[in-house]
């Protein structure tokens, strides 16, 4: 069996390096406080996808596994950004029902800007990808969009681009998505193309909002221009439909339970009538 080389300084120091982290941390300054250098970047690439857990200290190689992952990618973010962006997507592919994963969008959208917009865009596009992926490319433009605003009409072109495939996009989710950020990002040019969407039903209203409320968030309507009624998000017909399968299981479950046998005389089952004795005159 080859040895499987073990790391040197200065990305070993990551290792040992106890700092937990989430999404919404400031990140580390990793270059001033590991030196880390372009002649580091192949050992940070290995470590964000090393398969064996290489902490060796066992009472704290699960809690500190991932955020040693996380460490390392945001590392190769602030050493080499455009390798540091498809490392991420590739980790995405490997592990796409990692939580954490998914949540890095944010910090990677605001630190790495304009160079993930053809990388995030191309995600999106990808039918072959997970859908969560996909998704969680959208909310990556979005997040860019946000932060440089010099590049918002680029990252808005592929959320649009992709909102016209919506009839192909039947679980909604993915449409719901591309809405939420192109309000967000006040798209008002999609106007026509959001109209379409809502009226074919490709949506998750909770949480893109009514079609009013969608035109009030753009600024083409007043929220007097609608009933209050217009402004609540509707049920998606499809977690109606759930719901129903789920009372009509429920309901066929109880008809399926014998009625209890009525309790015994004495035992509880008829009332006690208390017995008085009549005085003698």
């Amino acid at each position: 069996m080859t040895e499987i080389p073990a790391y040197q300084n200065p990305v070993a120091q990551l290792l040992t390096f106890k700092e937990k982290t989430t999404w919404q941390d400031e990140w580390i300054d990793y270059q001033s406080k590991f030196g880390f250098t372009k002649a580091d970047v192949p050992e940070l690439i290995r470590l964000t996808s090393d398969e064996e857990n290489p902490i060796d200290d066992d009472d704290f190689a699960d809690d500190r596994s991932l955020d040693l992952y996380i460490h390392a990618l945001r590392a190769l973010a602030q050493v080499e950004p455009e390798t540091a962006v498809n490392v991420y997507l590739e980790q995405l592919q490997k592990f796409p029902d990692d939580d954490f994963l998914h949540e890095e969008i944010d910090g990677i959208s605001r630190r790495l800007g304009a160079i993930a917009i053809a990388p995030f865009a191309k995600a999106l596009g990808d039918t072959a990808l997970d859908n969560q992926i996909r998704m969680t490319a959208a909310n990556g433009l979005g997040e860019i969009a946000k932060s440089y605003p010099e590049s918002r009409d680029t990252c808005v072109e592929p959320l649009i681009a992709q909102l016209h495939h919506y009839q192909d996009q039947h679980d909604g989710l993915i449409n719901s998505v591309l809405i939420d950020n192109l309000v967000h990002l006040n798209a008002v040019e999609s106007i026509d193309l959001l109209a379409e969407v809502f009226a074919n039903r490709e949506i998750d209203e909770m949480l893109t909002g009514s079609w009013a409320a969608v035109q009030v968030s753009l600024g083409v309507k007043q929220a007097s221009d609608f009933s209050p009624e217009d402004l609540k998000p509707k049920i998606p017909e499809k977690l109606l439909q759930l719901q129903k399968k789920l009372f009509d299981i429920v309901d066929n479950y109880i008809s399926l339970i014998p009625p209890a046998k009525p309790a015994a005389k004495g035992f509880g089952g008829g009332s006690k009538k208390q017995k008085t004795k009549k005085k003698k005159n």
